[in-house]
């Protein structure tokens, strides 16, 4: 039992150390910095559309963009935090605030959270199954009961 003890403290030591560039790694990323972008998010096709350009139909439902109310078009990276956009059409071109990052040298936004005006006042936007009181991201059924998610635009307090 007693020459175990080394060998445990081996092993545990190895985890540790093995995690450490994991770690230092985390710790050299830069601060993610937030800010808010207004506009309108809507499909890249309709946009490139208005101006003469021709996206691949196979492309068309892959890309979508926030047009903000002074005119540039940020391409939205699409993740859990705009797949709402991507499956929702009910959020589509209309007014909302998304909160979010651009990436390095792009005019790609990711996005961090959603909010959408309604008669000028912002709501946070989600879906909501009644049955187990769950939040989600994204329209569909439930992960926990299987009933239809509903579409929830609540007003900012």
């Amino acid at each position: 039992m007693i020459h175990l003890i080394p060998r445990r403290a081996g092993v545990a030591l190895a985890v540790v150390l093995g995690c450490l560039p994991v770690f230092i790694v985390a710790a050299a990323q830069p601060a993610f910095k937030t800010e808010y972008f207004n506009g309108k998010v809507m499909p890249v096709a309709g946009w490139l559309d208005k101006h003469g350009a021709k996206l691949d139909a196979d492309a068309a439902d892959n890309w979508m963009a926030l047009v903000t109310d002074d005119g540039k078009v940020y391409t939205l990276v699409k993740d859990d935090s705009t797949r709402m956009f991507f499956k929702d059409k009910r959020l589509l071109n209309r007014p909302m605030r998304l909160t979010g990052r651009l990436l390095p040298n792009a005019q790609i936004l990711q996005v961090v959270n959603v909010h959408s005006y309604l008669k000028g006042q912002l709501h946070e936007v989600y879906y909501w199954c009644d049955t187990c009181a769950i939040r989600a991201l994204e329209p569909g059924d439930c992960a926990c009961c299987g009933a239809k998610l509903v579409l929830c635009e609540v007003p900012l307090r």
